[in-house]
């Protein structure tokens, strides 16, 4: 898989998501591959009625404390990090084959640095850690739905959504029900919520080594066709032992002129070509 997203452009990196990149260059469909590790921000939708849930749509989400939060688009900047992820498989090997998919996002910008996105067991809470404070807890599989017309679609966890906001002392936080239905806030408000991706533009850096070495040959092919072209010249000249005329084929390079002067002497197996005087 790809080492230039291994650091997403020099980003050190835990030995668990270097092993979770390592094990993934196993992938046999590089088209999965490079979808998966494509980067995207995510962004809160809220459809819920009333003031809070207008506060919170359409915000961006962050890691701060250990913990995902919601910034509130008119928020004070610097309130957090802005997630910014992608997927690769998460390398357990107590944990049996096929490996969940996990998700990973940069938790700083200096130093910057990757971390795993988990849901605690205990708590619902959704945080971020290496893989010794995350394997113990819920690491995925994280994956996407398939978006409305086309969208990148909202974020999931083992194939459905399960989001909601709750209000702390510290901000929106994020937490993710279970199949019943609890997200460990009893007796404290929540708002459902989907975490929308939004896909990030690729840097050369950050594309699967298949992609780059594609595209590099679809330049060079096409600098080929741009700047030359061959034509086929035919002229006549005589041989020096027949007097017969002899076809000859001359390329010229586009945009080159062509050398009228007089050919230079060439020896071939045994006949000596060369202009007959002039008398």
């Amino acid at each position: 898989m790809v080492l230039g997203l291994l650091a997403i452009a020099g980003i050190p990196t835990t030995i668990g998501v270097a092993e979770g990149i390592s094990e993934g260059r196993k992938e046999k469909d590089p088209e999965t591959e490079e979808e998966r590790m494509r980067k995207f921000h995510l962004e809160c939708f809220c459809e819920a009625n009333g003031p809070k849930a207008k506060e919170i749509d359409g915000g961006q989400i962050v890691l701060r404390g250990e913990k995902l939060y919601i910034a509130p688009r008119h928020s004070v900047p610097g309130t957090g990090h802005p997630f910014e992820g992608f997927y690769i498989e998460y390398p357990d090997p107590e944990r049996p084959r096929p490996l969940p998919l996990g998700l990973v996002s940069t938790i700083s910008k200096d130093p910057p640095m990757l971390n795993w996105i988990y849901v605690d067991k205990n708590t619902r809470e959704v945080k971020y850690g290496n893989r010794t404070q995350s394997r113990a807890h819920i690491v995925g599989s994280w994956g996407w739905d398939a978006g409305e017309e086309g969208g990148a679609g909202g974020l999931t966890l083992e194939g459905a959504e399960g989001a909601v906001a709750v209000e702390a002392g510290d901000g929106w936080e994020i937490r993710w029900e279970d199949e019943d239905g609890n997200a460990g806030v009893e007796g404290r408000r929540k708002v459902t919520i989907s975490l929308e991706r939004k896909m990030l533009e690729p840097k050369e850096e950050d594309k699967p080594f298949h992609a780059r070495a594609e595209e590099r040959d679809d330049d060079q092919v096409k600098r080929t066709n741009t700047n030359i072209e061959m034509t086929n010249t035919t002229f006549q000249r005589s041989k020096r032992t027949t007097g017969e005329p002899e076809r000859m084929d001359k390329y010229v390079k586009k945009g080159a002129k062509e050398d009228h002067a007089a050919p230079k002497l060439e020896i071939r197996g045994t006949t000596v070509e060369r202009p007959l005087a002039k008398k």
